[in-house]
C-alpha cells in the first residue's frame, strides 16, 4: 500500500508545475527492497506537504496579511442564514442548553428500550472533483457513501450525502441543520476532502471543491467550523474529519476512553466531539478496498459496535488499526468553544428496530 504514495506525490507535483514530465523529474527514485519503512513514508508525506505549500502559496500569503481572509461573517440580527442567503453568513451560536430538571432515563449496556434522542441525523460531505491545479481525490465519495450506509443500517441515522460541495453549499447545509435540530437530536457531521494547516498560526482549513489556490476566500477555517458547531443545538454532536491536518479541531480538550459511561449523565449535558483522521501531520489518502485508511478503519469499528458505545472507544479502535501501517494518528477531543460541557461524550447506539426506508 505504502509504495503507492509515490504516485500521489507525482500527481500533485504535476498539478503544480503543469507537466507530467516536470513531476517525473521530481519523483523520488523507488526504494530498493520493496515497501518503504515508516521513516521513508514520513519523508514522502513531508514532501507531499511541501508540494501543497507551494501549490497554495498565493492563498497562504493572503492569509498571512489577513488571517481572517477565509472567514464568513456572522449573520446580522434578523438575517436568515438559510435559503442560500446572500451574502453568505454563519448562523448565530445557539443559547446554552439547560440541564434537564429530572434525570434522563438510563440506558442499560444491553439496551431494550430506544435511546433518549428524538432523531439521529448524519450529514456527510465527500469531495472528489477538485478543479486543477488542485488534484482530484479518489476515495471521499466512496467513503461517505459506505459510512452513511453503516450509520443508517446499524444506528438508525437519517443520512444526507453531499457530493463535491463548494463553500457556499457546505455553509448553507450546516446552517440548515442548525435551524432544524433540537437539543434532543443526535447529529453526526463528516467531511472527507482536502485540508491544510497554516503552521505559524496553527489554523486548519477545509478546502471545498470550488476553492482557489490564489485566494483563501473559498476555504473554510476551523474558526468558522467551530462557530457552525456552536450553532447546532443538539446535546449529542460529533464532527468526523478525514482530511490533512484535521487534528487541530481536537486540541481544545482531550477525551480519554472511559471504562464505564453512564448515559443518563451524558445526556444531561451538551457534548461536542471531534474525531479526526490525523493530528498535525499530513494524512495518507491511500487505504484498503478503495477507501482511505481512516474511512476503512472507521467502517470496521462502527460495524463492531454493540449496545451503547462512547465515541472514545470507537476512536481507540480506529487509532489502533490506522497506526499499524501508517504514520498518522487519529485524534479525539472535545470542542469546548462550541459548547461542550464537562462529562460529555458522544454515544453510538445500535439500532433496535429496522430503520425507516
Amino acid at each position: 500500500m505504502k509504495f503507492r504514495l509515490f504516485a500521489g506525490c507525482a500527481a500533485l507535483l504535476a498539478s503544480i508545475f503543469g507537466t507530467t514530465a516536470m513531476a517525473q523529474m521530481m519523483r523520488p527514485p523507488p526504494f530498493m527492497g520493496g515497501v518503504p519503512g515508516m521513516n521513508q513514508v514520513r519523508a514522502l508525506e513531508m514532501q507531499r506537504h511541501q508540494a501543497r505549500t507551494l501549490l497554495y502559496r498565493e492563498a497562504l500569503e493572503e492569509l498571512r496579511k489577513n488571517p481572517k481572509a477565509a472567514d464568513v461573517p456572522d449573520c446580522a440580527p434578523g438575517q436568515t442564514p438559510t435559503d442560500a442567503a446572500k451574502p453568505l453568513c454563519l448562523a448565530q451560536a445557539a443559547p446554552p442548553i439547560p440541564t434537564p430538571a429530572t434525570p434522563v432515563a438510563a440506558v442499560p449496556s444491553a439496551p431494550t428500550l430506544p435511546p433518549p434522542t428524538r432523531r439521529r441525523i448524519a450529514v456527510l460531505f465527500g469531495n472528489n472533483g477538485y478543479t486543477k491545479p488542485i488534484p482530484a481525490l479518489e476515495t471521499p465519495i466512496f467513503d461517505v457513501t459506505a459510512i452513511a450506509s453503516v450509520l443508517q443500517a446499524r444506528f438508525g441515522f437519517e443520512t444526507q450525502i453531499v457530493k463535491d460541495a463548494g463553500k457556499a453549499t457546505m455553509i448553507e447545509t450546516l446552517n440548515r441543520i442548525a435551524a432544524d435540530v433540537t437539543p434532543e437530536d443526535s447529529v453526526l457531521l463528516f467531511y472527507a476532502g482536502h485540508g491544510y494547516l497554516m503552521e505559524d498560526i496553527k489554523m486548519g482549513y477545509w478546502i471545498p471543491v470550488d476553492a482557489s489556490v490564489k485566494t483563501a476566500k473559498g476555504w473554510i477555517s476551523n474558526s468558522d467550523i467551530s462557530k457552525l458547531l456552536a450553532a447546532i443545538r443538539a446535546r449529542q454532536l460529533i464532527l468526523v474529519s478525514d482530511s490533512c491536518y484535521s487534528g487541530t479541531l481536537t486540541h481544545e480538550q482531550q477525551v480519554n476512553d472511559q471504562a464505564e459511561v453512564r448515559p443518563e449523565n451524558v445526556y444531561a449535558n451538551r457534548s461536542v466531539l471531534a474525531l479526526s483522521s490525523g493530528g498535525d501531520e499530513p494524512v495518507s489518502d491511500e487505504g484498503k478496498d478503495g477507501h482511505s485508511i481512516f474511512a476503512w478503519s472507521l467502517i470496521k469499528a462502527l460495524e463492531e459496535v454493540k449496545g451503547v458505545t462512547p465515541g472514545s472507544r470507537v476512536w481507540r479502535k480506529v487509532h489502533t488499526t490506522v497506526t499499524k501501517d501508517f504514520e498518522q494518528k487519529p485524534q479525539y477531543g472535545a470542542v469546548v468553544s462550541a459548547g461542550h460541557a464537562k462529562g460529555g461524550e458522544f454515544l453510538f447506539l445500535t439500532e433496535l428496530t429496522p430503520p425507516k426506508p
